[in-house]
């Protein structure tokens, strides 16, 4: 039901969008994005519910192995926090595309509906032996309020909902690598403080930048720790109408 419900507000969000785009005639621009993205994710309160958790190459919640040689065919390493664990979180190159719509408010203020597929995660070395490299993929709404300090530039910012398509973990021990799917270790729902900077170079070529924070926990695992969505965007916009 839960799960139901957060489908049924996206998808009004969504279609509320793409009623904004039927009706362009009532709008200042249609645009188009895409781009690249640097993501991490943010733990809080990280510790491990075991004393110790063996992570195996092929590693699931439910296993956890023992007394195994890093050096065999289910090399295993030590991790301080389940599955998601390890000892530094790096972050990993993903991209985005979208497509929106700007509807004045006012000369210099507008608001700017958007959806946006985008890829994130985050990497995990782990004693410096293996890693995990979790990668996800999102749906994003930003629903935003731009607003222009000068003729070529504008700020922006608002809320973003997003919802989870897929998740995929690449792990790597001593040279071998399996990658399995980890989406139900993350929640499906997840909403996010966005902000950036924009410049164009004329009325229908633009530069966007932008930071996406992570408000909700992203996890299924919050009994032991929070893990939150960072997320740094950098991309071309490209208007439709004028």
């Amino acid at each position: 039901m839960k799960l139901k419900n957060v489908a049924i507000k996206v998808a009004l969000i969504a279609g509320l969008v793409l009623l904004n785009t039927g009706c362009a005639s009532l709008f200042d621009a249609l645009f188009v994005n895409a781009g690249v993205n640097v993501s991490n994710q943010t733990i809080d309160n990280e510790y491990s519910p075991y004393d110790e958790t063996i992570i195996p190459l092929q590693a699931s919640s439910e296993q956890i192995y023992q007394d195994q040689s890093p050096l065999s065919g289910n090399a295993t390493v030590s991790a301080a926090s389940g599955p998601f664990g390890g000892e530094s979180q790096e972050a990993i190159l993903g991209y985005f595309a979208g497509i929106g719509t700007t509807i004045p408010l006012h000369s210099k203020l507008s608001v700017k509906p958007e959806v946006r597929f985008t890829r994130k995660g985050s990497k995990t070395e782990i004693n410096a032996i293996a890693s995990n490299t979790t990668r996800l993929s999102y749906i994003d709404i930003p629903l935003q309020l731009e607003y222009r300090i000068r003729p070529k530039w504008s700020v922006h910012g608002g809320l973003q909902p997003s919802l989870l398509l897929g998740a995929n973990m690449k792990s790597e021990v001593n040279g071998e690598s399996s990658s399995r799917s980890v989406k139900d270790f993350y929640r499906t729902f997840d909403l996010s403080g966005t902000v950036g900077l924009g410049y164009d170079f004329n009325k229908n070529i633009g530069v966007r930048l932008g930071y996406d924070l992570g408000l909700l926990n992203v996890e299924e695992q919050a009994d032991f720790r929070n893990v939150y969505n960072r997320s740094i965007r950098l991309g071309l916009q490209y208007t439709l109408k004028n």
